[in-house]
């Protein structure tokens, strides 16, 4: 592969990362030299991520908002890289025989109205609605008009999982996988799925910007995010917002006819979400080892070898339950993943290719995940990291596949409190709006 297909496509690189030669030629190709920083309101800021520049008590000042992604020192000069690439034409682009509901086709008709008219549009759909299979058309036009689109999460887990579906039903366009701990060098390909992170990196890249899980952390009130967002988009682009609970700000930008809307109340196969069972603990999860009344409920799942997600708001918690279900449950198979677990994505591979019976888990994966098949159990539902919004997405865990829509799902606490009461009633509201 030629070394320069590393730089292409509204790259923002440093260049003092570049070597003489390859600095040349991307200039000859169209490649813009710029300041590292830029004055608005006599303030200072950073060209690649937009964020002012404090000053420091050193000699040499630079960017400690994007420093991650390499040191920008404020005298430094940055090229940004061709963007306007010509794509192999092919005869046939989007390679999938499934068929959309009729809800999901009406979505896709307003997706593409959209589209042509290159006004920004989000899709709020309910969590299994099929949101990924809805933009598969979408990108097919993407694709046809020789154009080039990004699809970014906030989180690794949903990039790696995205990936082979889209390879899978566009196996003749180049497609790349781009987040902080991938292999993948970039390169330059039609179809770039990578965390948002990466689009600090870019600018005026991409035709299209299609945003999942735009409610979630680290995104949800990241300036410097949202702001990468708007910088990697071309001019006359487009944005898409895929979310089961859109932010204020978003529903607000709808309100005021910003942005256009879809709405999916209902899952792809036509049943509703699972509602919650809500069950009160007397006694601390802990008590006893595992409080009697989980071991009962854990107790059945084992014997009907029921797969199961157990969610925790701590890691602590998380560590010490684990210990005692390894002591009482010796010959249960299980796995706990948490953010700073280095071998998560093995970890729920392992749990996604059946391997293990259960894995305990924080709220990082309470979206962008499918397992079919499983019992959702939410345990110290009363914790302050269980938010109306993360109840929901648990709970949208469960009941994902045709043969499994009704999967069970427990919220277990030791006080009812608003943020239980919201969801289960925003759930109830979802399933009734699908029956209309």
């Amino acid at each position: 592969m030629n070394k320069i297909n590393e730089y292409l496509g509204g790259r923002v690189l440093n260049t003092t990362s570049l070597n003489n030669e390859d600095l040349n030629e991307l200039q000859t190709l169209g490649g813009k030299l710029c300041d590292a920083t830029f004055r608005k309101d006599n303030k200072l800021f950073c060209r690649r991520c937009l964020m002012g520049i404090k000053k420091l008590p050193i000699d040499f000042q630079y960017c400690r908002h994007c420093i991650n992604l390499g040191k920008i020192q404020v005298d430094d000069k940055l090229i940004i890289t061709p963007t306007d690439i010509s794509y192999p034409a092919q005869n046939q682009y989007l390679q999938w025989n499934g068929q959309l509901t009729a809800n999901q086709r009406k979505g896709v008709r307003e997706l593409l109205i959209a589209f042509q008219n290159k006004q920004d549009h989000l899709v709020w759909a309910v969590t299994g609605a099929g949101k990924t299979e809805m933009i598969f058309p979408l990108i097919e036009q993407v694709l046809i008009a020789g154009q080039r689109v990004a699809m970014c999460s906030p989180r690794v887990d949903v990039c790696i999982e995205l990936f082979p579906r889209i390879q899978a039903v566009f196996p003749n366009t180049s497609v790349g996988l781009f987040h902080g701990k991938s292999a993948e060098k970039y390169h330059l390909t039609q179809i770039a799925i990578m965390t948002v992170h990466q689009l600090i990196r870019f600018e005026q890249g991409f035709d299209v910007l299609i945003i999942d899980e735009v409610d979630s952390y680290p995104l949800a009130g990241n300036e410097m995010l949202h702001k990468a967002i708007y910088k990697a988009k071309k001019t006359d682009g487009m944005i898409v917002y895929l979310s089961a609970t859109p932010p204020k700000e978003l529903l607000q930008d709808v309100r005021q006819e910003k942005i256009t809307l879809s709405k999916l109340y209902q899952r792809f196969h036509g049943h509703p979400l699972p509602e919650p069972q809500c069950h009160l603990l007397f006694k601390k999860i802990n008590f006893l080892g595992i409080n009697p009344q989980l071991r009962y409920k854990i107790n059945q799942m084992i014997h009907n070898k029921q797969r199961f997600m157990l969610f925790f708001p701590q890691i602590p918690i998380m560590k010490s339950f684990a210990k005692q279900l390894k002591k009482l449950y010796p010959t249960l198979t299980f796995v706990d993943v948490s953010s700073k677990d280095k071998q998560r994505l093995e970890k729920v591979q392992q749990f996604r290719d059946q391997k293990v019976q259960a894995i305990l888990t924080t709220t990082i994966l309470e979206r962008g995940v499918t397992f079919k098949k499983i019992t959702v159990i939410v345990l110290e539902a009363q914790a302050k990291e269980f938010t109306k919004t993360t109840l929901i997405q648990i709970a949208g865990r469960a009941g994902r596949g045709k043969d499994s829509y009704d999967d069970e799902v427990h919220f277990y606490y030791q006080y009812y409190t608003e943020q239980i009461r919201l969801a289960c009633r925003e759930i109830k509201y979802l399933n009734w709006q699908a029956k209309k």
